[in-house]
């Protein structure tokens, strides 16, 4: 494949990332009432797939060194195709579409960077590129999906998310039948050795999963706070979109941002003036819903730039992007159960705002002691 259509393949893939996980809980209510799921059962669509980023990240690596990196990126994407369209016959294949399209954003998760490392000379600038790409998609999926269920009906909604997926394929074809060119095996290894000598990941592995965690959290419970300080339901969604939208430019700033200290001290502002934007009363809200949903963005991205420029070898980036994510990833899928947890025992949000904003404090302390480029 020539460059552009290689960069072109590696951005439409990335419409992937977020869109068939997070614009399904929208249609949590729809899918409940059809399938007499209980809500525990339906939470199981957001949390199975952070499980898979998790598992999936694991065997990323070894994949992408037997199958190819251009070829195992077709085929992931054929197999989002195919698990986005079974997704809604049953309760069961909605449960095993939902652990393939975990499974398979898993490995785009580490097959992205790693491309993009290999294919550009400006790693840092794609990274923001894709990952608004991601954000655009996500949170335009997660506002019409509603609406578009009126229409169609909630499964033909589940079954467009595949429609990514389809023209991924369709530019990528070729890479099919791309050779594996299998990398020298002196700049592999086994992943408990690189998270056992390499300290940098150990690092991008903490701050991946807080920051991961923060969002995840706040995704879920974010409208049930902003109607415990007196929101109504309406007003609640309606920030939660603000919350999620905003996050498309907030990809923008890396391009701008080439100082690191300084990139971490505006997500420090971003994430406190976002806490202490909920005692503001209705101002506040939309303020805080604004400043969380970009910074949110806005280290996520600087948490896939930080791995992608953490090495000039692929191989390097591939492993470690595969412990950081996986590490990342599980620690987060705990987030949003256990701070429900601490709802429940407590009967108020005090608790977990006070332990959201520690954990974001420690999370910047983290970028920090992050070296680049070792």
């Amino acid at each position: 494949m020539r460059k552009n259509t290689r960069i072109l393949f590696i951005l439409i893939s990335s419409m992937n990332l977020r869109l068939a996980v997070t614009a399904v809980t929208p249609l949590f209510t729809a899918i409940q009432v059809s399938r007499h799921l209980s809500s525990g059962t339906t939470a199981l669509l957001v949390t199975i797939p952070l499980l898979c980023f998790a598992l999936g990240a694991i065997v990323a690596p070894k994949l992408i060194q037997t199958v190819g990196s251009w070829r195992l990126l077709f085929w992931v994407n054929v197999t989002l195709i195919v698990a986005n369209l079974v997704r809604p016959f049953t309760t069961t294949s909605l449960l095993l579409g939902t652990i393939l399209i975990g499974l398979a954003i898993a490995l785009l998760n580490i097959l992205i960077p790693t491309l993009i490392v290999g294919n550009t000379t400006n790693a840092s600038r794609l990274t923001s590129y894709y990952s608004v790409i991601m954000n655009i998609v996500a949170a335009s999926g997660t506002v019409i999906a509603i609406p578009l269920a009126t229409i169609w009906g909630w499964p033909a909604v589940l079954s467009s998310f595949a429609l990514p997926a389809v023209i991924a394929v369709l530019v990528g074809f070729k890479s099919a039948a791309t050779p594996v060119i299998a990398p020298h095996q002196a700049t592999h290894q086994n992943l408990l050795t690189t998270l056992k000598h390499d300290r940098p990941v150990r690092l991008l592995a903490l701050f991946m999963g807080l920051q991961s965690l923060i969002f995840y959290s706040l995704l879920a419970w974010l409208p049930a706070i902003f109607q415990s300080l007196g929101a109504s339901a309406a007003m609640a969604g309606n920030l939660l979109a603000v919350f999620q939208f905003v996050g498309v430019p907030a990809a923008l700033v890396l391009n701008v941002l080439t100082n690191r200290h300084h990139t971490l001290l505006i997500l420090l502002s971003g994430y406190l003036g976002g806490m202490l934007g909920l005692l503001g009363g209705a101002i506040g809200w939309w303020l805080s819903a604004i400043l969380l949903g970009f910074t949110c963005s806005l280290v996520f991205t600087t948490a896939l730039t930080m791995i992608a420029t953490s090495s000039r070898t692929p191989s390097t980036i591939a492993n470690r992007s595969a412990i950081a994510q996986s590490l990342g990833y599980l620690l987060a899928a705990g987030g949003p159960l256990v701070f429900g947890q601490l709802h429940d025992l407590f009967d108020n949000w005090q608790v977990t705002c006070w332990l959201i904003t520690f954990l974001m404090v420690v999370t910047v302390l983290v970028g920090f002691r992050i070296p680049s480029n070792n």
